[in-house]
């Protein structure tokens, strides 16, 4: 079984409609891995809730058009 890099399980879980937030993933630069995401033009949806500490919260926007691209980067990710 190959095993699955940070940004195809963050990929996964937005396709599936969860929010995220850098420290659900346990890596050093998590911020990075939503840097890739962005860099191949999906559209995430971030803010921040002062109440809840200084990390943004992230979703992917979820239109018909971003869920294809982000499906189309996850494949490519998969090989």
């Amino acid at each position: 079984m190959k095993k699955q890099s940070h940004t195809v399980k963050i990929l996964i879980k937005m396709l599936k409609g969860e929010t995220l937030i850098s420290s659900d993933v346990f890596a050093s630069n998590t911020n990075q891995y939503f840097g890739h995401i962005k860099d191949q033009g999906i559209e995430l949806v971030e803010w921040n809730e002062p109440r809840e500490g200084r990390h943004l919260k992230r979703k992917l926007n979820m239109t018909d058009e971003n869920k294809e691209k982000a499906q189309t980067y996850l494949k490519r990710l998969q090989g």
